[in-house]
């Protein structure tokens, strides 16, 4: 798992966990172990008490020569929560019949100097639970560990439980959400502790169908490819695979070869009532198979039972080149097996179990190389398929529409074309059309308002008289006369 060395983000997880944590203390289905058995922490009176190693983070920057307020406020300060639950005992009395310890644990050394973080291994997580105070009284105690850098493999054998005391631990995964390990027989429990909501859950399958949305036209994506990426229960991804194909028209989730897969029913256009009508995925198989051979007209129908037929093939594929992988590393493992090898008895017997190898990988190629044949020809079909579909879903002019249409766009045009001349020519007879009378009273009222203008510039120049400018003589001095150039006088210019 590729950990962040951001302290931002460390501290951001601290605080998303302490906050669901403070949800969960008033949620009945947290039940955990009591002096009277498995009990919802609401059936008992609850004593929280919060606390953090503020101080210790203060301390250890300061020894490291870090004192950086700013990063010390994004850094994790390893906040923890402790609840006691009592009941009354003898009216005045009270008794504590169980608790429960929720601790955060962050790589604080790693994040002030800079390095990658590394998860909690065994030893990590057996002294920090041997650093804790022994339950008093002996009252079962559950111990939530939070590590905002994970675990490593090893670590997570640490969960267990014991009649008293029982650890599960807690850490961020690779697929953006958290991961809950504990007992098998408190899954339920460990599982509470996941802070990430349910839509928040769907948010990532959704997007994780989006970036995989290429492998909906060939061999689609399937529940449990799904949920090895998003690292989420099988149900649920197949919950919201029926989801996503009820929002998105054109697309179906079926169970295919035990496998639940969305996957597009052919590239044609659908219908409104294409899914009443054809019924692709409704339909039982021999009525498929009969609507598809007996009845040709129904293109829809041969569509959706082809590219279920498609998708299956593809799953089949894709199944095979796994085993084609497995069966490559295998040998590779021979290989070194063959080669680490110091007796004869051994090189043969790894030499047996390689020529069996290689027949399998031979079968196992011819088995691809027949479904990749099926593949192509049932891709080609439904292909031909999707092309007369289009062609009848464009519902296409034939030629004498066109040409109808063609000379009725002429005649309209023509008859615009002399709308447009006749108004023109009436747009430039309004304009002209004067009596001789008024034209010569219009030619009369332009002479005026031409002649006045220049007449008020003409006394607007007459009354400002400009200064008279007086301007000395300005003397130049000719430059030396050189050898490529006879000299030459000049006269002053007055200005």
């Amino acid at each position: 798992m590729k950990i962040s060395n951001d302290p931002l983000v460390h501290r951001q997880r601290e605080q998303q966990i302490m906050q669901h944590v403070e949800k969960l203390l008033n949620d009945d289905r947290l039940r955990i172990d009591t002096t009277h058995g498995r009990r919802s922490v609401t059936a008992f009176v609850r004593d929280v008490s919060r606390s953090d190693r503020a101080a210790d983070l203060k301390r250890m920057m300061t020894e490291m020569q870090r004192p950086d307020r700013e990063l010390q406020n994004q850094m994790p300060i390893g906040e923890s929560l402790e609840m006691a639950l009592t009941q009354k005992k003898m009216i005045v009395l009270t008794e504590t019949v169980g608790r429960m310890r929720v601790i955060c644990v962050s790589p604080t050394r790693s994040l002030l100097r800079g390095d990658e973080p590394a998860p909690m291994d065994t030893s990590d997580v057996q002294k920090l639970l041997a650093a804790m105070p022994p339950s008093l009284g002996g009252v079962p105690i559950t111990v939530v560990i939070v590590s905002t850098s994970g675990f490593t493999v090893e670590a997570h054998e640490v969960a267990d439980r014991r009649a008293e005391r029982t650890v599960i631990l807690v850490e961020p995964n690779d697929a953006g959400g958290w991961t809950a390990t504990g007992p098998v027989e408190t899954k339920a429990l460990a599982d509470l502790f996941d802070p990430e909501a349910e839509e928040q859950k769907r948010n990532r399958i959704r997007q994780q169908i989006e970036q995989d949305k290429s492998e909906l036209v060939s061999s689609g994506i399937a529940a449990d490819k799904l949920a090895a990426r998003t690292l989420l229960p099988v149900q649920a991804i197949e919950v919201e695979l029926k989801e996503y194909a009820k929002d998105n028209p054109g697309l179906i989730a079926k169970r295919l070869d035990g496998r639940m897969v969305l996957f597009r029913e052919g590239s044609a256009p659908i219908s409104s009532t294409r899914s009443a009508e054809a019924g692709g995925s409704d339909m039982p198989l021999l009525e498929r198979v009969k609507a598809l051979f007996a009845r040709k007209g129904e293109n829809e129908k041969k569509i959706a039972f082809l590219s279920e037929r498609r998708t299956a093939l593809c799953q089949q594929r894709d199944r095979a080149y796994e085993d084609m992988a497995a069966l490559e590393q295998q040998e590779g493992a021979l290989k070194r097996q063959f080669q680490e090898a110091t007796g004869a008895i051994t090189k043969r017997r790894v030499t047996t179990q390689l020529v069996q190898l290689r027949k399998d990988v031979e079968r196992r190629q011819q088995l691809l190389s027949v479904l990749n044949q099926q593949v192509d020809v049932v891709s080609t079909h439904l292909h031909n398929l999707e092309l007369v579909q289009q062609g009848q879903t464009a519902k296409l002019p034939d030629t004498d529409e066109i040409t109808a249409d063609a000379v009725k766009a002429e005649e309209m045009l023509a008859e615009l074309q002399a709308d447009a001349e006749l108004t023109g020519s009436l747009g430039r007879t309004a304009t002209s059309g004067m009596t001789e009378e008024e034209k010569a009273l219009y030619d009369e009222l332009e002479r005026e308002a031409g002649a006045k203008p220049q007449a008020a510039e003409l006394t607007i120049e007459q009354s400002v008289e400009p200064a008279p400018v007086h301007h000395e003589p300005i003397k130049t001095v000719s430059p030396e006369p050189t050898a490529s150039a006879p000299p030459r006088q000049r006269e002053a210019e007055a200005g």
